[in-house]
């Protein structure tokens, strides 16, 4: 469905944004995407590595960061570019794994180095910092990560079953969690973040459900349960909050049949609907490449129906829009972003019961 209507609230497809064109503007395996102050959207990719050619810029397609605004239908998306490269040195990443932004400056977490990586707003580095700390172990992966209002960086680890804290300069505060499946444990905590209340959101991926954590990592709400059914969770990988308390979780999936979902739950983990992918009309870079093919658009016509590639493919990351009140999801494995608008005053009233 185009519009889900559920419990006073509704989610409008928009439209999506992404897939490579010949044009060099697109992504590669979009995994984590964050919104900065001037509504710039900064996309974490996981691509093959390879050399695109935009502008004068050669840089690896595969683990970079993409610049793009987006704007509210179709074709309005602008492409701004991109930077990093794969690599070890300073501005370069190996596994980009989340990103976050705050004070003009993006922040970016490798799962590989395990470190930080700290860019300004014209796409220099900055600084960077371990996320891994004396005492921890040799199995460590940094993951998630999401920054508070007051400048405190959480940053999830998905080998070593834990959050870590950190102040802006990277100064270790503290660490919460363990590998366990008892509340306030994990395995494998993948994508996190904060809401407007400082509260912190853990997908736990291999316990199948989220956690709600106070700022100090005091375990308060378990939302979803282990299962394959509307509301159930099968490998959360990324949550997001919205203004009015609505939590949105994506969530992988391993079953042929159900290639991901966002589940969506009120503030006290109710479930409320699900989300599957309605990409019903290709992207604009995607339009382009196949404009720009007599045999793409050939092959296009005789299929049956195109049905299959409307629906999410092992989502990764949800972004909530809080300019604009709407959800991102990461549809990673088709290389875009679908695009929901949650709207106001849409009252059809059997739909709103």
């Amino acid at each position: 469905m185009l519009t889900e209507t559920v419990a006073g609230r509704t989610y409008d497809y928009t439209h999506n944004v992404g897939r490579g064109s010949q044009s060099g503007m697109g992504f590669n395996w979009p995994n984590a995407l964050t919104f900065a102050d001037d509504g710039t959207i900064y996309i974490t990719n996981r691509g093959s590595e390879s050399i695109s050619n935009v502008g004068w810029n050669r840089t690896g397609v595969g683990q970079r960061i993409s610049k793009v605004t987006i704007g509210d239908n179709w074709g309005e998306e602008e492409f701004l570019g991109e930077f990093s490269r794969y690599g070890n040195g300073d501005g370069q990443m190996i596994w980009p794994a989340g990103i976050a932004s705050s004070n003009s400056e993006v922040f970016v977490s490798d799962e590989w180095l395990n470190r930080v990586t700290v860019f300004d707003k014209d796409d220099k580095f900055v600084r960077s910092f371990d996320t891994v700390q004396a005492g921890d172990g040799e199995t460590n992966g940094a993951a998630g990560i999401a920054i508070a209002a007051d400048g405190t960086i959480y940053v999830s680890d998905s080998r070593s079953h834990q959050v870590r804290m950190f102040k802006n300069d990277g100064t270790f505060i503290s660490s919460f969690g363990s590998q366990g499946v008892s509340d306030g444990q994990f395995d494998g905590p993948w994508g996190i973040t904060v809401d407007h209340d400082g509260k912190v959101y853990v997908a736990d991926f291999g316990n199948h459900r989220v956690q709600k954590f106070s700022a100090d990592g005091k375990v308060e709400l378990q939302i979803g349960r282990p299962g394959n059914k509307r509301g159930e969770l099968t490998n959360p990988t990324d949550v997001a909050v919205d203004s009015e308390g609505d939590i949105y979780v994506c969530d992988w999936s391993k079953n042929a049949w159900d290639r991901g979902r966002v589940h969506i739950f009120t503030a006290e983990g109710q479930f409320l609907t699900s989300l599957v992918g309605d990409a019903q009309q290709l992207s604009q870079w995607a339009q382009m490449t196949v404009d720009a093919n007599a045999d793409y658009a050939k092959r296009r016509r005789e299929v049956r129906s195109t049905e299959p590639e409307w629906t999410f493919a092992q989502p990764t990351a949800v972004e909530w829009d809080s300019a604009n009140n709407r959800l991102m999801v990461a549809d990673t494995q088709r290389s875009r972003v679908q695009i929901y608008k949650k709207q106001s005053g849409y009252l059809i009233p059997q739909l709103n019961l």
